[in-house]
């Protein structure tokens, strides 16, 4: 199995155990002209493993299907203190905003810190589609992700996607 067939495989396994949960709160209606709200006590992380990517990463999905072929998604990462993520891109665009904690992002296909600046909470990050990043954090944070689906991670490999 591919790296991309494992990571759809473990967002869309992740997905559906939070999905239950979440119908219950009108989070994952399919009708767009359905006003929806999500109090923050119905937001459920669970573990998420990409290959890849260290353990202890943990994802919320608020609003969509990130696996879906097509349409809007809205999830939470939570990450644990110290969390360092490899170089990777999304084949969609990612909508980024950091809610809580320090977000660290640098930009390229290779990990260098000298390219890693520091986003505080509030911060709104648009990082276009197949744009490689990597990055982590200092302390516990929690970052929203919005985009259109399919949500998928890509390994940098040894060259930069076109």
């Amino acid at each position: 199995m591919s790296i991309r067939q494992r990571v759809t495989v473990a967002v869309a396994l992740v997905c559906a155990a939070l999905a239950g949960g979440a119908r219950t709160s009108g989070a994952q209606e399919s009708s767009p002209a359905k006003h929806v709200i999500v109090p923050a006590a119905d937001v459920k992380y669970a573990p998420i493993e990409v290959p890849g990517f260290p353990t202890g990463l943990k994802i919320a999905v608020i609003y969509g299907d990130p696996n879906a072929a097509s349409g809007p998604y809205v999830l939470r990462l939570q990450f644990p203190a110290g969390y360092k993520f490899p170089a990777h891109w999304h084949p969609n665009a990612e909508n980024l905003t950091v809610l809580s904690g320090e977000f660290l992002l640098g930009m390229g296909d290779k990990e260098d810190a000298a390219k890693i600046l520091s986003y505080k909470p509030g911060t709104f990050m648009y990082v276009p589609g197949k744009t490689p990043h990597f990055g982590g954090v200092k302390a516990a944070t929690v970052v929203q992700l919005h985009g259109e689906a399919p949500f998928k991670i890509e390994l940098v490999k040894s060259t930069t996607p076109h």
